[in-house]
């Protein structure tokens, strides 16, 4: 009895054993790995959003965006960005391989979770100029409150929310942007923004503010198959512990943090005190390349003021650089090699402005080309097609700038942009681009009318419209 009970125990074991190594090493369980590396590319699903990935001044941004380039190059291999907004056809796509990983979707179940490399808070927001702030959990009740269709967030705000009434809308098929956006209008009256989120939205949005705190310390975790093999999951460990080694993983974050742009007007007050005390200092180059690109100098000048406020050693979170904000690609394709030389920053503007306003279609009534122009400096010239393309399946033939706005606005919104070429793009963050730049533009004219009034010894007192 004893000799038969020692071999179902050995039995046992070896059954247990065969088990662990077809689990790392037979088809069963597919060494993912090895796969990804024979085809040469990693696919990566994420979200779209301005701590995930996005695109600007045709350049592919965003934390999670700049990890998953990380791990392209430490592999050694392309790398293909799939955005989704669905968390259950994210990680249904994941387990059918038809990605490879899932890069901060908020995913917990059916899905093998890896490294934790980033930890936030998760917000209830409000817009403070239509609502204020609840005293109760049960003063939410009856109220839209909208939110992204993901697993950790829902969990979050279940416990928060607990046996109360309250109740949510799950946006599975809408970004962070777009709901942002919707709160902005007074659409919704609440969603929820990561610690990240809210800190970006802030700048552009001071009418966001927080209602309640629903979940701390909450870990970014990065998702693999629910069946994969340990090789892929190691070698993303081992590509996390080099970033931490060599303290880039705090770099990367730090550098998506910073944002010196202000998308704010700044008021006339301080345009006014700027332009007597820097403006000064480059308005030869102004005045000298507008003249030979034929444009207005205060038009881009005011371009200059809006990307920098004339600081010649600006830099933006997208790693654009200089009084003008030039990206790397464009001064190369503009032959500049300093772009934190103000001489060559403003030629180099002035030069890049040119090409844009000579792609503009004949459609668009010549006085109005230069804001398109200006449009396409900010977003960049494909997604202003994509806009006017928009339009056109609206029956629409646009021919001013007024009539493109609603259709940048809608770049942002998954509905339209997955039909674009370009895809998407911030639309609402070009409107405010071009509306401020009219008003320093404005404030310009008025103020350049006045000199050339005073010079001829008239009087006229007209305040520009935009003030």
């Amino acid at each position: 009895m004893i000799n038969f009970l020692l071999r179902i125990i050995y039995i046992t074991i070896l059954i247990f054993v065969v088990i662990g190594i077809t689990k790392y090493y037979t088809p069963f369980y597919e060494n993912d790995y090895k796969r990804i590396v024979e085809n040469g590319e990693i696919i990566i699903g994420t979200r779209t959003g301005p701590t995930t990935y996005y695109e600007i001044k045709n350049q592919k941004m965003g934390f999670s965006y700049d990890l998953m380039q990380e791990l392209s190059n430490y592999l050694n291999i392309k790398l293909k960005v799939i955005t989704v907004n669905n968390a259950s056809f994210a990680t249904e796509q994941l387990n059918e391989r038809k990605i490879d990983i899932l890069a901060d979707m908020g995913i917990i179940n059916d899905a093998h979770l890896i490294y934790s490399h980033n930890k936030v808070e998760f917000n209830l927001v409000f817009n403070k100029n239509y609502h204020k702030k609840p005293n109760t959990i049960s003063e939410l009740k009856g109220n839209n409150i909208t939110i992204i269709d993901s697993p950790k967030l829902i969990k979050s705000i279940n416990n928060f929310i607990s046996h109360s009434e309250v109740k949510y809308n799950v946006a599975n098929d809408r970004n962070i942007d777009e709901l942002v956006q919707s709160l902005i209008k007074g659409e919704i009256q609440y969603t929820i923004l990561t610690s990240d989120e809210l800190s970006f939205y802030r700048k552009y949005f001071s009418e966001i503010d927080i209602a309640y705190k629903i979940g701390s310390e909450v870990a970014n975790n990065w998702a693999l198959p629910n069946n994969s093999t340990n090789d892929l999951g190691e070698k993303i460990s081992y590509f996390f512990t080099d970033l931490l080694k060599k303290n880039k993983l705090k770099y990367i974050k730090q550098n998506n943090q910073i944002n010196d742009t202000k998308y704010n007007f700044v008021g006339t007050k301080n345009f006014i005190n700027d332009l007597a005390n820097i403006f000064p200092l480059y308005e030869f180059y102004f005045k000298n390349y507008s003249k030979k690109y034929n444009h207005d100098w205060k038009l881009l000048a005011s371009i200059g003021y809006q990307e920098s406020r004339w600081k010649k050693d600006a830099v933006s979170y997208t790693g654009v650089k200089g009084i003008m904000m030039l990206t790397k690609n464009t001064s190369l394709d503009m032959k500049i090699n300093d772009r934190t030389n103000p001489k060559e920053s403003i030629y180099g503007g002035a030069k890049y402005l040119r090409i844009m306003l000579d792609k503009i279609p004949d459609q668009i009534n010549q006085k109005e080309k230069i804001w398109y122009a200006i449009a396409a400096y900010n977003i960049g010239y494909g997604h202003i097609l994509d806009a006017i393309e928009m339009a056109k399946s609206d029956g629409k033939i646009i021919s001013d700038y007024q009539s493109l706005e609603p259709y940048l606005l809608k770049l942002s919104r998954s509905k339209y942009y997955k039909k674009t070429k370009y895809g998407y793009a911030r639309g609402w963050e070009t409107v405010k681009y071009v509306q401020n730049i009219r008003q320093y533009y404005d404030i310009l004219v008025f103020l350049d009318s006045q000199d050339n009034i005073i010079n001829n010894e008239k009087k006229d007192n007209k305040i520009p419209s935009t003030l």
